[in-house]
């Protein structure tokens, strides 16, 4: 009988690695997905972080649209002050804040010209197969290179972004404590702290 548990818990913990690496490899797909299409469009703008990159903006955040939470990100980016904020209050910061994280992307991805990147396995298996985390190396033309790792969850059948770690940048969080910060500063007033965000990130 112990014989018998023993095999069946190594079998359940088989299934379990298969299934986590199945999954790895589906979220793996998308954001190398992701990377290739996004690339492409930055590549007629490399170095150029002086032009205007409206259309490339544009052209991510139609690349992105299916695979990156950006309601989701922006409710944890409000946190305690989502509860505060009106519907149309919360519906504003989303796009706002979309716009914020398409910033970031196309100004990182002008500036550092990417030459080549590869993914990296975890060498631990997720213990939630909905709930993956991939890590690209990116190396640029001029031999730097950094660690982006990609947080993805499995929502509705498609893998979504829904955080970013850039050499040790927690996206999420350092927007989170900049949030903060300026609702603070706002007295609670989510109207002013979105201006007041919305403003300040129109100059980066």
């Amino acid at each position: 009988m112990k014989f018998k548990r023993v095999l069946s818990s190594l079998m359940l913990l088989l299934s379990l690695n298969v299934a986590a690496d199945a999954s790895w490899e589906e979220a793996a797909a998308v954001v190398e997905t992701s990377i290739d299409k996004m690339l492409a469009k930055v590549a007629p703008y490399h170095g150029q972080v002086t032009v205007d990159l409206e259309p490339l903006y544009s052209d991510l955040a139609i690349i992105t649209k299916q695979n990156v939470d950006y309601l989701y990100i922006s409710k944890v980016v409000m946190g305690k002050y989502y509860r505060r904020a009106s519907a149309s209050q919360k519906i504003e910061f989303g796009k706002v804040f979309k716009r914020t994280l398409l910033k970031t992307y196309g100004k990182t991805l002008v500036s550092f010209n990417v030459d080549k990147y590869k993914l990296v396995k975890s060498r631990s298996a997720s213990p939630k197969p909905d709930k993956q985390k991939v890590v690209v190396k990116v190396f640029s033309s001029k031999g730097k290179s950094y660690s982006l790792i990609n947080y993805m969850v499995k929502k509705e059948g498609s893998w979504k972004l829904v955080n970013i770690v850039l050499d040790g940048f927690n996206l999420r969080v350092t927007f989170k404590n900049q949030f903060a910060n300026i609702a603070q500063q706002s007295k609670g007033n989510m109207a002013v702290a979105i201006a007041k965000w919305s403003e300040l990130m129109a100059k980066k």
